[in-house]
Parts: structure tokens; sequence; C-alpha cells
């Protein structure tokens, strides 16, 4: 089995800036911290176990009914639940891709297929996926993918809808692209995690038909989002101008560190994301620590080793201080 990190796990070292973990560069919004805050009052007593507020507030976000929406205490914990309502005998994941999914699908024996992205493609999916996908059970299609950032063709995932495989998308950096979601035609997960830096508040959600939501959330506890987290949800589906700003940043800043980068000598592929994956020299990530600054080393995706890389968008001044470091190590 590979192993299974992520970014983002700072404990116990010295970071001054952490680039291995994708969240919204501009940080918690002061009105979704002020209604987490707000809450504090009521955190003696049992959230509401259906969770109805958060469900109208995400349901009026993403125009759909409340019984399209099922939450979840991040998109990990949505991850495992989808898995459980289907408990398939054979799945096919994309590679690399999000770890998460191969730790859900093995945790319930499920022998997986791997379609293996290539690098000469830029870590494209291809339409040939569509060839084999009746075969299987479920699938995840991380769009845009994580690592590679790249969004899948809306022609190939409309027809992955279609297929006789269970098709699950995530599309928790979805916000940050000019993608569109395929809500209404497979079930998607979304999270405030990356879109409002809610990381650690840890709140998800899937969009679904109800068949399938009612089977989502016959797999978990009772009460499996706090309250401070479904306040602060509440608030974040009114935080548009903070989502847009956060999206014009990205989109600039990306092109920023695309360009230094392969000033650099990186190898930089093309992402729609709010982070970019490279391909330079080994111990990059290593030396860089040794400066207090975070990177995400990627050896333990499957089909990339160590001289791949995952940086996330941060904003001007922060990514300017990476390259200045990556300047003088390099």
């Amino acid at each position: 089995m590979k192993r299974f990190e992520h970014g983002g796990n700072v404990c116990g070292k010295n970071i001054r800036l952490d680039f291995s973990v994708n969240t919204n560069p501009l940080g918690l919004n002061t009105k979704i911290k002020e209604a987490a805050l707000s809450a504090a009052d009521k955190y003696g007593v049992y959230p509401d176990a259906e969770y109805a507020d958060l469900k109208s507030a995400i349901a009026s976000y993403e125009g759909v009914s409340a019984s399209n929406v099922a939450v979840s205490n991040g998109a990990s914990e949505m991850i495992f639940a989808a898995v459980r309502a289907v408990m398939p005998k054979k799945a096919l994941l994309i590679a690399p891709t999000f770890s998460e999914y191969e730790r859900a699908l093995l945790s319930v024996g499920c022998e997986i297929d791997y379609y293996a992205l290539k690098e000469e493609n830029d870590f494209e999916t291809g339409a040939d996926i569509l060839n084999v996908l009746d075969n299987y059970d479920m699938t995840f299609i991380c769009n845009p993918n994580n690592p590679t950032g790249r969004l899948c063709n809306g022609d190939i995932m409309d027809k992955m809808a279609q297929s006789k495989c269970v098709c699950i998308a995530d599309e928790c950096f979805l916000d940050f692209t000019d993608g569109t979601s395929v809500k209404g035609k497979m079930p998607v997960i979304r999270a405030f995690t990356k879109t409002h830096a809610m990381a650690g508040l840890r709140l998800g959600y899937m969009i679904a038909d109800e068949d399938f939501t009612e089977k989502i959330n016959a797999n978990f506890p009772a009460w499996n989002v706090s309250a401070p987290a479904a306040a602060a949800g509440i608030a974040a589906t009114e935080q548009h101008e903070y989502v847009a700003k956060a999206k014009q940043l990205i989109k600039t800043e990306r092109e920023y560190l695309r360009t230094e980068l392969t000033r650099l000598g990186f190898k930089v592929f093309p992402s729609d994301a709010n982070f970019l994956l490279i391909k330079g020299k080994e111990r990059i990530a290593e030396k860089l620590l040794s400066r207090g600054i975070f990177i995400r080393e990627c050896d333990n995706f499957r089909g990339l080793d160590t001289h791949y890389y995952r940086i996330a968008v941060k904003t001007h001044e922060e990514n300017e201080m990476l390259i200045n470091e990556l300047t003088t190590i390099r």
C-alpha cells in the first residue's frame, strides 16, 4: 500500500510559510470567523441532528433542494460515506489523484484498477477512460484533479455520468476555476475547507439525488458536524465577493508563479486550480523546509516520484518570498 500523506502537516515543524496546503490564499473570512464564535453559547447543546438550517443555506447557494444536500465533517468523511453507500466490489481510479479515494475503497475490501495519466499529455484525463468505465462499480473524479490541477473535459464528464459505473465528482477546488459543476448529473462532493480556508473547522457536503443522499446520511454517526462548523458554513454561503476576489488573485498569481518557476528551470504543468504541479531536482522540499517554507512532496502519489512537487498559489508577497528562496537554493 502507498503512504497516505497530505499537505498541511505542519505539526513539529518550524514553518513560516506553508505552500503544502491548497486553501483560499485570503485566509478565513472575518464574517465566517465571527459566525463560528457567535454560536459559542450554544456549544453545550447538541446541534440539530438534521442540520436543517445549514442544508437550507447550502441548497439556496447551490440552487438545489435541501433534500439533495448531505453534510459531513470535511470532504474526507463524505468520501468514506459514499464508498460505504455503494459498497463497490471493483473500482477504477485515475492516477495520480487524491489518496483518500484509494484509502476509502480499500477500507471496504474493494479491488482497484488504475487509469494512468501521462506526463506527455500534461496529466489530462483522456476520452479513452470511457471505454472501460462500465466494467467498474465506482470511480472518483477529482475535478480539478489533485495534484495536477487539471479540469476534466466537460464532454467526458457528461458521458461518465451516463455510464453504469457510479461516478462521484470531487469539486472541492472548482470554485477557484472557470470550470462548470456536474451537479444534477452525478453526485458531487464540495467543501468549505478549500474555498473558505476552514480546514480546522471541517465542513463538507454532497449534492445528489434524494435517494443517494439518504444512503449517504445512513452512513454518518449522529451529530457528525459541530455547531461552530455549521454556523461558519451558513455564513460562508453568503461570501460571494470574497470567493470572487480569491479566484481573481489565484488566476493572476498562478501565472506569476508559472513564469518564475519556469525561469528557474522547473517544468511547470498546466493547471486550472489554486496550485501547481512542478518537476525539478530532488531535495528541493528539504532545502526549503530548512528555511521555514513547506511545499508538498509528491512521491507518495501513485505514478509520481521524488522529482515532483505541488505548490499552492498564495498572495503575491508570499509567492515572491518562495521564488526568492528557490532562486537562492536551486
